[in-house]
């Protein structure tokens, strides 16, 4: 089973219900993890999106997501200070997206689920990046 790392931002567009002009964004979020839920996917998560969650949302509504899904359908990383040097020496200017990289690649995700792609834009060369309605 493929492992995918989604980005905080899919999460808030799951709880919120985010919408852009003409799209439902939380039913693109819904979507993937109701893909995850079916077993096409398994999630790989890190206390880095959930610090990340936290400054929207509570910390208890991604928990309780999370421990929807089966033991083997998510991947918990945690960082370590290893991680967050490596993702200073990726991007001087980026570190928050560049240390999601880090621990994507950590967890063996094949890919990043996010919403912002021109925030990723340069670590292309380093893991694929997809928006959730490319799943």
């Amino acid at each position: 089973m493929d492992k995918i790392y989604v980005d905080t931002n899919v999460y808030i567009d799951l709880f919120e219900g985010r919408k852009d002009r003409f799209r439902d964004l939380g039913e693109f979020a819904l979507n993937v993890f109701r893909k995850i839920r079916e077993g096409e996917y398994s999630l790989v998560i890190s206390d880095w999106v959930i610090e990340e969650f936290k400054k929207y949302r509570s910390e208890e509504e991604i928990n309780r997501l999370v421990s929807d899904l089966k033991k083997e359908q998510v991947i918990t990383i945690l960082r370590a200070d290893g991680d967050e040097k490596q993702a200073r020496e990726l991007s001087n200017n980026n570190f928050p997206d560049a240390l999601h990289v880090v621990l994507a690649k950590k967890g063996n995700a094949i890919c990043i689920v996010t919403r912002n792609i021109q925030d990723f834009a340069e670590f292309r060369n380093l893991i694929e990046i997809r928006m959730p309605e490319e799943l």
